[in-house]
């Protein structure tokens, strides 16, 4: 594995709620405006302790933006979706189910908070909803 990014998009792909959607597109770093995508978006990777002997516990945080129908029906369906990744997610951790790291990273936490409705399109017939992930890990030093 040779970057964080491949393996977060590899284990999202297999992730059991995504495949409920019927996916027409997958991105990294956007979404396509029209329904039935999701886009994985990178936002930042930090340290967050420095070890002495090198390396450090970093937190690299995304966001896993999915383009779905928003009329009234679909709308409760999707809020449920939303807390039904969140909920797949701690189970992960719980069982230590993580993405595949680069070498000398060791993944120890993974967590998902703030699922929402961010945007409706202009039209009301799609809606972007909105789920922050973050990603604890260990890195050794060199």
């Amino acid at each position: 594995m040779l970057s964080i990014i491949e393996g977060v998009r590899e284990y999202m792909a297999s992730c059991p709620l995504l495949s409920e959607i019927p996916l027409k597109k997958r991105f990294v770093d956007w979404t396509d405006p029209t329904a039935n995508n999701y886009g994985i978006i990178v936002d930042s990777n930090n340290l967050i302790r420095s070890f002495i002997s090198g390396g450090g516990k970093y937190e690299y945080n995304f966001f896993v933006q999915a383009r779905l129908r928003a009329e009234d029906k679909k709308s409760l369906e999707n809020a449920e979706w939303v807390e039904r990744m969140e909920a797949w997610c701690r189970e992960q951790t719980a069982a230590k189910n993580f993405p595949k790291m680069p070498e000398g990273c060791t993944p120890t936490k993974l967590s998902a908070a703030n699922g929402s409705l961010f945007e409706r399109d202009k039209t009301g017939n799609t809606g972007l909803y909105q789920i922050q992930f973050k990603l604890s890990y260990i890195k050794k030093g060199s």
